[in-house]
């Protein structure tokens, strides 16, 4: 709508933009033991350094899209986020084996797409060639 989109022409999502008024879901503590997520895993691949939020949300869209259109079904996954980073675990069948691990510090934007508050991505560094990956996934609740 027009007045979302005026809302959101002078947002920076690269600059800090101190302090949010919402109320956190989770205390301090809880992201010390890590906090798990079931979500569904719909594709990953290597992108360019985002330098904008649109540039990060056209990313997540094109990933989604072109993953649909290859028919690749999505996993069940359940992720791990916590101080130390985020760690994606695959379900197959009843057995759940290890799949990645970010270190919080290679993790470069975290963000959801606002037409589909179900859909959301992360952007990390890989530690071999250092390259930038967007890993998105559908929430398996808002």
């Amino acid at each position: 709508s027009l007045l979302m989109s005026a809302k959101n022409r002078d947002y920076d999502p690269m600059s800090d933009d101190g302090y949010d008024s919402k109320i956190p879901l989770h205390n301090d503590e809880a992201f010390q033991h890590g906090i798990q997520y079931d979500a569904k895993f719909i594709g990953s691949v290597e992108v360019p350094k985002p330098t904008s939020r649109i540039e990060i949300v056209t990313a997540m869209r094109r990933i989604r899209y072109e993953f649909k259109a290859k028919a690749v079904k999505k996993r069940k996954v359940n992720l791990l986020i916590s101080v130390d980073g985020i760690k994606k675990d695959l379900y197959a069948d009843e057995n759940k084996s290890f799949l990645m691990q970010h270190p919080i510090y290679r993790v470069f934007y975290v963000s959801h797409d606002s037409q589909d508050l179900k859909i959301f991505s992360f952007i990390a560094r890989d530690n071999v060639n250092n390259s930038f990956r967007c890993n998105v996934f559908k929430a398996n609740k808002k």
